[in-house]
């Protein structure tokens, strides 16, 4: 009988309105990063296919999280989250903007379909930056012809102001540098292939002439 009552207040005191357990953390507010408004793109149309690779890249920069970089140390900002994994939602924006921009015939993420060139890239910056208060994308850019075949590639860099420091500003931003560098590898992959398709068929006239 007596060791039965030594549990009896501590079986009370579970029973009541006392937690040994922390407060769950509120959930993450969760962004978009999506196309948006394209603006179709002057110039010859390219009769042709590209397809999109996966970015390659950091991991810290490709995750769901959003990046804040202070000097040469980076934090993730609190309790905000990407609705997708970076690295896949930059490769859907990018093929989406291909495909609006209306230069090639039609866009693909690679694999899904046979094409005739390929943008392979590294995301090499892709985070708000404390010292100057902008989001920046930085993309190394190549377009690759079929036969892995390298035709050109170019550094690719846009920025945004942030507006404060609010979790909503910074998604804002980066979504926005995001979209620009994704407008501007469109125009860098059309032109380029345009030239690479013209001077595939000045060198194909060329043989026929010389047979």
């Amino acid at each position: 009988m007596k060791r039965a009552s030594i549990f009896l207040p501590a079986a009370a005191l579970l029973g009541g309105c006392i937690s040994l357990l922390p407060e769950p953390p509120p959930p993450p507010r969760i962004f978009v990063l999506e196309a948006q408004n394209v603006s179709q793109l002057d110039g010859a149309p390219v009769d042709a296919v590209i397809g999109v690779a996966a970015p390659t890249g950091e991991r810290a920069l490709l995750g769901a999280d959003l990046v804040w970089r202070t000097g040469d140390s980076i934090a993730y900002v609190a309790q905000s989250q990407w609705s997708n994994r970076a690295a896949d939602a930059l490769q859907q924006v990018l093929a989406e903007t291909l495909i609006r921009q209306g230069r090639f015939r039609s866009s693909t993420r690679s694999g899904e379909a046979r094409a005739d060139y390929e943008i392979r890239w590294e995301v090499l910056d892709f985070e708000v930056r404390e010292d100057d208060m902008k989001a920046h994308f930085v993309a190394d850019v190549r377009l690759v012809a079929q036969g892995r075949r390298i035709v050109v590639s170019q550094i690719i860099s846009t920025e945004a102001p942030v507006s404060d420091r609010s979790s909503s500003a910074v998604a804002q931003a980066l979504a926005r540098a995001a979209r620009d560098g994704s407008a501007r590898i469109g125009e860098f992959a059309a032109n380029a292939a345009l030239e690479a398709s013209a001077a595939a068929a000045d060198q194909a006239r060329a043989a026929s002439i010389n047979r």
